[in-house]
């Protein structure tokens, strides 16, 4: 079979789709070998009682099983993670590109022919283990803006009021009010985002430092706009602030609101095809963008993925 002349029959757009499935295949993580590398470089750890009082306890699916002496209970490698108890690993595997590329429930749920239920438990113990990558680090300047979004309550059964049949019979107060939720916002300009809920409402200093306190240090400059909240947070901090005001037209080569401007454009741009998230699974939404972004130049974004996933013992269990 020669090869190149099979490709050299295809046209543009099949060439472009062949492309396209070599490099998911080629990108899909092999898990038992990253569990491998990862256990070499940290401790094990009980994920029930944090005891590293352990010892083998056999295999269990290939995996390496564990007992833990202070508890009594048995792990795997696995246990606690956003994969244990998956049972469809190899199509779990083939998600992860999917969650990458941000497909749809109903786009991912046909393309890997699996029921819309196990994509949406899947896509949340996933969201739920991206929570230590969102605003983990940052250095020199540092951008911030608060974002106001609308609460939603889809899904919610019991509504305190009459559910609407489309968006626009929704009556949206102008300016930030209770129907709204507030929403952190920084990044430094070496692409560290942060994105967090602050609160229902006018943000305030204690939400400001409650949401972006431990991800700006003192040694830190901060640049933001004259939010009354924010200017009180940074002088209590005793931080340099520059606050820039848009309306005055003042242009800095150094101290602006730009990258963190573009960073919620891009968010609003990346959230329009979900159709409207809830309010409860918000802040998962945000630690997904945040991951994507910190990734976009790596050339194994599948993988690191994989990585965060494994890391994490916290995820919830579904």
């Amino acid at each position: 079979m020669n090869l190149s002349k099979i490709i050299e029959g295809l046209n543009e757009d099949q060439k472009k789709e062949l492309t396209i499935l070599l490099n998911r295949d080629l990108n899909i993580p092999k898990i038992n070998l990253l569990i491998s590398e990862i256990n070499s470089d940290r401790p094990i750890h009980c994920p029930h009682c944090k005891s590293n009082d352990i010892y083998g306890h056999g295999n269990y699916k290939s995996r390496k099983r564990y007992k833990c002496k202070s508890c009594v209970k048995t792990f795997n490698d696995l246990t606690g993670t956003a994969m244990d108890g998956i049972k469809k690993v190899d199509k779990f595997q083939d998600y992860l590109i999917l969650m990458v590329e941000s497909l749809s429930i109903r786009k991912a749920a046909k393309k890997l022919d699996l029921n819309m239920k196990t994509i949406f438990d899947w896509r949340h113990k996933i969201l739920s283990s991206l929570s230590d990558i969102n605003g983990n680090d940052c250095s020199g300047i540092v951008e911030c803006d608060d974002k106001q979004l609308n609460v939603n309550k889809k899904g919610v059964r019991n509504l305190e009021r009459k559910p609407y049949k489309r968006p626009s019979d929704r009556e949206i107060k102008r300016g930030v009010s209770n129907d709204k939720i507030s929403i952190m916002v920084a990044t430094d300009r070496n692409n560290n985002p942060m994105m967090r809920i602050a609160k229902v409402g006018r943000i305030d200093a204690v939400s400001v430092q409650n949401t972006i306190g431990n991800f700006v240090k003192s040694d830190n400059v901060l640049c933001s706009d004259s939010h009354p909240s924010i200017i009180k947070w940074a002088t209590g901090r005793e931080l340099e602030h520059h606050t820039h005001i848009a309306s005055k037209h003042i242009k800095s080569t150094c101290y602006h609101v730009q990258h963190v401007n573009s960073l919620d454009n891009l968010y609003e741009r990346w959230i329009k095809p979900f159709y409207g998230v809830s309010t409860k699974y918000l802040s998962g939404y945000l630690n997904w963008f945040v991951f994507l972004q910190k990734m976009k130049k790596s050339q194994s974004q599948v993988t690191d993925l994989a990585v965060e996933l494994i890391k994490n013992v916290r995820a919830i269990k579904i």
